[in-house]
């Protein structure tokens, strides 16, 4: 049954092998980042004692295929986790299978008390197909209102879904804001630069990063108290405490 399960997951993998030329060029002048993983019989509550051995249980899933259980070496999926994110492409190489597949890392989970990972999804992708992701918007730079106290760098957008051919994926946004040189200057998603392969799925005219004013802190001044106030003080006081004194009856 597994093999059978294994062809048609093959024959559904060689159906997505085509990729598109332009696509291939710019995938193959990029660093590739690859993971070796191997088939997994280990499914259930018996994974525990899979990562007590040191492995990450993964799983494998896309378009017209059967969802295929892999596991592989925590240290080499933290690593290229690390690198990829869920943004970039990945080289999966399962052992037993005559061909690569190309994958995004797509749900990332990770063991809630000490952070080291614990199950990881990869979406396999066809290189002709456009996919959309999510990625990261770094600044780089400096602001020349901000380095001279005029403002204050607000960073409004962190990340942004984008839809492209997985040839064409970014690692970043990268932003420079070494332009905005004046308060209330700012960079829309109109004026990013990306790829010509890359649309960005959000609003062209929302504010990307902004030099918003300095808000200097006002201090109240107090006035000092001088020697007749002091003087009409104690005067308030001393009456009151007459006034508070009972009655003898």
């Amino acid at each position: 049954m597994f093999a059978c399960l294994q062809k048609n997951i093959l024959m559904e993998l060689g159906r997505q092998a085509g990729v598109h030329s332009t696509s291939l060029r710019e995938w193959n002048n990029m660093e590739q980042i690859e993971l070796d993983v191997a088939p997994r019989q280990i499914i259930g509550k018996q994974v525990k004692a899979l990562r007590r051995a040191g492995q990450v249980p993964v799983n494998l899933y896309g378009r017209g295929m059967e969802p295929v259980a892999l596991q592989g070496d925590a240290r080499s999926v933290v690593r290229v986790i690390s690198r990829t994110g869920q943004s970039r492409l990945i080289k999966l190489n399962v052992a037993g299978w005559p061909q690569s597949q190309m994958v995004l890392a797509r749900e990332i989970q990770r063991e809630p008390i000490t952070g080291s990972l614990y199950h990881v999804d990869f979406m396999a992708v066809s290189m002709t197909e456009r996919i959309k992701v999510q990625i990261q918007v770094v600044l780089v730079g400096e602001s020349p209102a901000a380095q001279r106290g005029e403002g204050v760098l607000v960073h409004a957008i962190n990340s942004l879904e984008v839809e492209c051919l997985p040839g064409d994926l970014m690692d970043a946004i990268r932003v420079d804001v070494s332009t905005l040189d004046k308060v209330d200057a700012q960079i829309t998603i109109k004026d990013l630069k990306v790829s010509e392969g890359i649309k960005i799925l959000a609003d062209p005219d929302e504010m990307v990063v902004r030099v918003t004013p300095a808000r200097e802190e006002k201090v109240e001044e107090v006035a000092p108290v001088t020697a007749e106030v002091a003087a009409e003080v104690e005067v308030i006081e001393k009456g009151k405490k007459e006034e508070e004194v009972p009655e003898e009856e």
